[in-house]
């Protein structure tokens, strides 16, 4: 009967230490997880944020020297002309490398509105009229200011998740740490105090024959 109340108590001692253990895996298992997520994010808000904010700042730029181009006195068309078109040229080479990036709804379609307008631009700047490159350039600047709008409330948004996903991982830590307690007091237990065990021998009455 002894031997069977031993078999089971150590049945429920390796049950609880299989337990124990795949709560660990488990708990690895989405810290990785956590960390993958983490890493995807932190290059998101660098390529698809950061990047996309350089881009808008030389698209400013360059609209903004095109604007003063136009409303220059001290410029002749021609040279005007010459100046615009390879300053749109720069702007649809940043093109190419914009549309690389992963953009939202709302990025894609004032990204739309601000090509449009510097499609606009080229027209105009074929008519030599100044004063409507300069209106379309003003247009073009408010375009890009809500791009840049949109940069910041997405790279704010991409943060949020990082920190979260951070925090997760500090909690799988922690839970880590408490189950690798467990685990620890559980074998001693069973490795340590049990053998520990002295049995105390009460001594007998002395006898009065």
């Amino acid at each position: 009967m002894k031997d069977l109340n031993r078999i089971n108590r150590n049945t429920k001692a390796a049950a609880v230490l299989i337990f124990v253990t795949i709560l660990l895996l488990i708990s690895n298992y989405f810290m990785g997880l956590n960390s993958k997520k983490t890493n995807e994010t932190i290059k998101a808000i660098y390529n698809d944020r950061l990047m996309v904010s350089h881009y808008v700042f030389q698209y400013t730029h360059t609209i903004y020297q095109i604007k003063e181009t136009a409303n220059s006195l001290k410029i002749i068309d021609f040279e005007k002309q010459q100046f615009i078109l390879s300053h749109l040229n720069t702007i649809h080479q940043i093109d190419k490398k914009y549309l690389k990036t992963i953009l939202t709804p709302d990025e894609k379609k004032q990204f739309r509105i601000f090509q449009n307008q510097c499609m606009a631009i080229q027209t105009q700047n074929k008519d030599k009229n100044w004063q409507k490159i300069s209106l379309l350039s003003e247009q073009s600047l408010g375009s890009l200011a809500i791009l840049a709008r949109i940069q910041v409330d997405e790279g704010k948004t991409a943060l949020i998740i990082a920190n979260a996903l951070h925090d997760g991982n500090q909690f799988f830590a922690q839970f880590e740490i408490a189950l690798y307690v467990i685990l620890a007091c559980l074998s001693a237990y069973l490795l340590v105090l049990k053998k520990m065990k002295v049995k105390i021998k009460i001594p007998e009455n002395p006898s009065m024959n």
